[in-house]
């Protein structure tokens, strides 16, 4: 099999989270209508010499309010609420993917790679061997 490249591992990878967010807003039940789920798109920019610069997502933006717990006159300040429950289909998922593609990315690339990946990872969240034993990165 080919070695892909760094502007399609991206992709690759772009295209495991958007499929991640919609499993997990089926598993927590959120967007009732599907319009949700079809809006999901991502753009990968390349630089100059080719390689990945910029991973823009984009959806609707009424979908980020069940993974806070708002929405239908419940507010951030409301939060927990006894009416909303939070559903974090978006933001532990997209963190926990983020910092695969900074290890994957490490281990296939080089630190400089990482190094790019680095500023949207936390010390907070634990990810130890996540990338390893996730059957959908051994082919990218």
């Amino acid at each position: 099999m080919a070695r892909r490249t760094k502007l399609e591992t991206a992709q690759a990878w772009a295209d495991i989270v958007i499929e991640r967010w919609q499993k997990r807003m089926a598993e927590y039940d959120v967007g009732d209508t599907g319009a949700l789920l079809k809006s999901f798109e991502a753009q990968v920019a390349a630089d100059s010499n080719g390689d990945p610069a910029k991973i823009t997502f984009a959806f609707l933006y009424y979908g980020r309010f069940p993974d806070m717990g708002v929405g239908r006159g419940v507010s951030l300040s409301d939060v927990p609420s006894p009416t909303r429950q939070v559903k974090p289909w978006y933001s532990l998922t997209f963190m926990s993917e983020v910092v695969k593609l900074g290890r994957m990315m490490a281990a296939k690339y080089g630190l400089d790679a990482a190094m790019a990946v680095s500023a949207f990872s936390s010390s907070i969240y634990d990810t130890a061997g996540i990338v390893k034993n996730d059957a959908a990165y051994h082919n990218l």
